[in-house]
């Protein structure tokens, strides 16, 4: 009798692991801040999607979502409880702890391509920051003063630091090189490489007032459930692989990358 109901308890474990690893993953891309839409987003986001089940054998199935709304991103997570997700380093620090999820991978960010990123404070060719007293920082990404100071610039900690959303950031850019604003700007290593390359005149009035050490890329997580060690198991070496993958390696470039390593940390 006791045989009996162990093999109808492995019977049933079985067909309840082959019916998760038929159903669809739910994979986020959670950047608060990022620029665009779902909507603009959706045909490279099916690009990726099609490159990872052919990196995973076939075995990973996955739906694809780009959020750059923070509440929207939480809401979505809550709702629609996702197998894994590809966080912005900021949106980790603040919220994978309490969803319990793992890192698997990391993003190789380009430029670097390295598993880093880096962050720049632009200003006018020439200003200094100052070292006490109020600041205020221009950014795209709605990051906290905690966040910059203790993770980004710790010689900004024990400032009076306030981050101003930022809309348009070429704008505010090129008033600054031109001399027509004073403002210090907050950007990341892709978007100030591609700044710092123009060739336009406003460029030259440009600097980086200050320079990050350098910091980990965004990770891959995956939340717990039922299957989630071998979820992170299969994933983790489909990501791997579909970096060196010549046909996925457009897809890659335009979500700013060339592919992930396999981690088990932010390290």
């Amino acid at each position: 009798m006791k045989k009996l109901a162990a093999l109808a308890l492995l019977l049933t474990l079985t067909a309840f692991s082959a019916a998760a690893r038929a159903a669809p993953l739910q994979l986020l891309f959670f950047y608060p801040g990022g620029q665009g839409s779902q909507e603009a987003a959706q045909p490279l986001l099916d690009a990726f999607a099609e490159s990872l089940k052919k990196a995973s054998g076939g075995k990973i199935e996955a739906t694809v979502a780009y959020i750059s709304d923070a509440q929207a991103g939480l809401d979505f997570v809550k709702a629609r409880k996702p197998g894994a997700a590809v966080l912005s380093l900021d949106s980790y620090l603040q919220h994978a702890p309490g969803w319990g999820a793992t890192v698997i991978a990391k993003t190789l960010q380009l430029p670097s391509g390295d598993g880093t990123d880096r962050y720049f404070i632009v200003g006018k060719k020439g200003a200094s920051l100052p070292t006490s007293g109020p600041l205020t920082l221009l950014s795209q990404r709605p990051f906290s003063p905690d966040f910059v100071a203790k993770q980004l610039f710790p010689q900004l900690q024990g400032m009076q630091l306030s981050i101003q959303p930022l809309r348009n950031p070429v704008g505010a850019l090129r008033a600054v090189g031109m001399g027509e604003k004073s403002d210090f700007i907050l950007l990341d290593q892709f978007e100030y490489a591609n700044v710092m390359r123009l060739r336009t005149a406003w460029v030259a009035g440009l600097a980086a007032a200050a320079e990050s050490p350098k910091v980990s890329s965004a990770p891959v997580v995956v939340f717990p459930g039922p299957g989630s060690a071998e979820l992170g198991a299969e994933l983790q070496k489909a990501l791997v692989k579909l970096g060196s993958d010549p046909s996925a390696q457009a897809t890659l470039q335009e979500l700013r990358m060339k592919g992930f390593k396999a981690a088990q940390g932010l390290e």
